[in-house]
Order: C-alpha cells, then sequence, then structure tokens
C-alpha cells in the first residue's frame, strides 16, 4: 500500500514537471510529449496515465506565462495575449499571472464539485451527449452567430469571421497547422501592432487577487462543454464564455480565460471514462496505457487515483506558476521593449519553423496579415476564431 502511494506521488511530481516544461515551452503541448512518453519502456498502465493527467492540468497553470511575456499563443491560450498583454504595459504582469494561477485552481475544485452533475447529465440517467450529437451543427452555427451578432461593427465582423474561417478551410487539411495559425492571428499581430514604448517596471504585490465567482463559474461550465461538443475546442468554448459574461476588464478576461482551459483538461478525464471517448490527445495517450473502465454506478479505482494526481498537480502548479512568474516579472523590465517585441517575435517565428516546418511559416504569414487586418479595423479578436468554427460547421452538414 505504501509503496503505491509512493508510485502514485513521484508519476504525479513526475507530470508536474513535465507540464512545467510543455507549459513555458511555446508550441510544445502536452499531446506532442503525451505521444513520446508512449515509447518508454518504464511507463505502463496507471503510472503513464498518471504522468499524462498531471502534465496535462500542470500545462494549463503554466502556458500563461510564455502568453503574458512573450506572446506566443496555443489553441488554448490564443485569446488571453490581449488582457495579459495590457497588463504588462501597465506593470502588472505578474498580477496577470497571479489572477489567471488562482483562476485555474478555483477551477479545479468547482470542477471537482460539478463532477457528479456533470457524470448523470451526460451519462446515465440523463444521457445528454445522444442530443448533442444530433444537434452539432445548429449549436456550432448558433456560437458563430452569437460571436459575430454582438460585436460594435456587425459588417466588419462578419468579414473578418469569414475571412479567418475561409483560411481555416484552405489550412485544415495541412499537417501542424493550428500553432502556426493561431500565432499569426493572435500573437505575432498583437507584436507587429504594439506601441514601441518602454516596458515599465513590474510591480509585484502579494496581496490576495480578488476573482469573480461567475466568471470561473462560466469558464468551468464553457470546459464542459469541451468535453461534451466533439471537435469544439476550449478556444472556441472560451469565447462563448467570454460573449456571455460582456465584460471588459483584463481581470475578468484572464480569469475566464484560464478556468476555461483548466476545467477543459479536468473534464476530457472525466468524459473518458464516462462516454469512453478521448476528446484530446493526451486523453488517447491515457487509453494506450489504461484499459478504461466505464463510470457507470461508482467510480472506476483508476479514475479516482488520477483524480487524486490531478488535485496534488493542480496545488503544486499554482505555487510554481506564481513563483517564476515573479522571477520573469522582477527581470523584464530590464529589457528594451521594443527588443522585447523583436525577441518575442523571432522566439514565435522560431517556434513555427522547428514545430511546423516551410508550410506553416507560410500559414503564420497569411494568420498574422488577416490578425493585423481585424485589428486595424477594430473587430474584436474572438471573431477570428471563425478559423475554427467555420471548418467544423461545414464538416458536420457533411460539406466538407
Amino acid at each position: 500500500m505504501l509503496n503505491e502511494l509512493l508510485a502514485i506521488i513521484s508519476f504525479s511530481f513526475l507530470g508536474f514537471l513535465t507540464g512545467i516544461a510543455t507549459g513555458l515551452i511555446p508550441g510544445f503541448h502536452t499531446n506532442n510529449v503525451a505521444i513520446m512518453l508512449l515509447s518508454l519502456p518504464f511507463l505502463n498502465d496507471l503510472k503513464g496515465a498518471i504522468l499524462i493527467s498531471s502534465a496535462a492540468i500542470t500545462h494549463t497553470f503554466l502556458d500563461i506565462i510564455p502568453s503574458t511575456f512573450i506572446g506566443a499563443p496555443e489553441e488554448d491560450t490564443a485569446l488571453v495575449i490581449l488582457p495579459a498583454h495590457s497588463m504588462l504595459l501597465k506593470g502588472l504582469g505578474y498580477e496577470a499571472i497571479s489572477i489567471s494561477a488562482k483562476a485555474s485552481m478555483l477551477s479545479v475544485i468547482a470542477s471537482f464539485m460539478l463532477l457528479l452533475p456533470f457524470k448523470f447529465f451526460i451519462g446515465s440517467p440523463l444521457n445528454f451527449y445522444t442530443f448533442v450529437q444530433k444537434a452539432m451543427p445548429f449549436i456550432l452555427i448558433a456560437i458563430s452567430v452569437f460571436v459575430v451578432a454582438t460585436s460594435r461593427n456587425i459588417k466588419n465582423a462578419f468579414l473578418i469571421f469569414m475571412l479567418a474561417g475561409l483560411f481555416g478551410i484552405v489550412i485544415s487539411r495541412l499537417p501542424n497547422s493550428i500553432f502556426p495559425a493561431l500565432a499569426g492571428l493572435f500573437g505575432a499581430s498583437t507584436i507587429i501592432m504594439a506601441k514601441k514604448e518602454e516596458l515599465p517596471e513590474q510591480k509585484i504585490d502579494e496581496r490576495d487577487e480578488s476573482i469573480e465567482s461567475l466568471d470561473v463559474a462560466s469558464g468551468v461550465l464553457a470546459g464542459c462543454l469541451v468535453a461534451i461538443l466533439p471537435g469544439v475546442s476550449s478556444a472556441i468554448a472560451t469565447t462563448m464564455a467570454l460573449e456571455s459574461r460582456r465584460k471588459s476588464n483584463e481581470r475578468n478576461a484572464i480569469a475566464i480565460l484560464s478556468s476555461t482551459n483548466t476545467a477543459t483538461n479536468f473534464f476530457v478525464i472525466a468524459t473518458l471514462f464516462i462516454l469512453l471517448k478521448a476528446r484530446s490527445g493526451f486523453a488517447i495517450a491515457i487509453q494506450h496505457f489504461l484499459l478504461i473502465s466505464k463510470w457507470n454506478n461508482t467510480p472506476p479505482q483508476p479514475l479516482l487515483i488520477i483524480l487524486a494526481s490531478l488535485l496534488l498537480s493542480s496545488i503544486l502548479s499554482f505555487y510554481a506558476t506564481k513563483f517564476i512568474g515573479k522571477i520573469i516579472a522582477k527581470n523584464i523590465s530590464r529589457i528594451n521593449y521594443s527588443m522585447l517585441l523583436i525577441l518575442s517575435l523571432a522566439i514565435i517565428i522560431a517556434m513555427v519553423t522547428i514545430f511546423s516546418g516551410i508550410i506553416g511559416l507560410a500559414i503564420f504569414i497569411v494568420a498574422t496579415l488577416i490578425g493585423i487586418n481585424c485589428l486595424k479595423m477594430n473587430v474584436r479578436r474572438s471573431n477570428l476564431m471563425g478559423v475554427l468554427l467555420l471548418p467544423l460547421i461545414l464538416f458536420y452538414i457533411h460539406l466538407f
């Protein structure tokens, strides 16, 4: 019994360290690591599942750091760049990190509280998932209409949504296209359009950041939707959560974005045991390590152990995010801001080239031009999520 407990703690900690690495390196997602881990001989059965699950939840805490200080997005953090970058320019980069860490931790707690209702809702006895499968195209169309219709300039918003959507259709059949597309749409465009001002000294305030409970609640519910709706990413769910709250405050936006990101990975793991369906690359890897038993009446023991490892990893990740964020915040103001912008753009271009090659670089350039047009037309950047939504709609109505 003691040996089993030590193994759980050890592999949870290894997953935690892995999640730190993937969270801090732009474009290096947990899904990539999960595939690599499948080849390791010492990982088997529950040990591998614990490590991957812990890494997946830790990643959602740490990925706020490159989004804030470098402006390098992945699918889960694309929308967080603007509010986090805005706070960085006000000397509040560390506060953005702290809000994100707290929102993610509260999201984990809320997700545990909603786990049983979530199971009853999508599984037995309500079986809502069967209805969702049939209504999928209508749900996606409703989300798209909602995003465009709630914009100030509906005509421009529609143009940007369709432009991004057509771009998404073109690149959807290309390998490794998501990262360069989002890096251009949300990362490089922000850097290029940024004002060349001095980066102020970052304030390190250890006060307890207040987060509105509705922000976390909307983020957690959005994370539930990702686990239920096939093909819907956390970025799309985040767009819905942001629009439903109608908040322009950077702090609210970061709390919603971070709680959605973390809750998504939590409920993806839960869905694996409730519906026996993998909604992410890391969930597919867990299936390779573990024979998944369906959660009918009582939760399977492997699920309970994985949930315990998620809780441990989340607590460690909360403190690690604040610690690493503080170190960077204390030193980043020493860098000339124009030089930081150039360095950030160079890092993103390097990551795109490494992970996606020359084709990815071409995707990145086109995406950057679309993102710049969005900013120049003063259109809310959630409309750029047409790059994911439009191809999905066409796929589900069998036109693509």
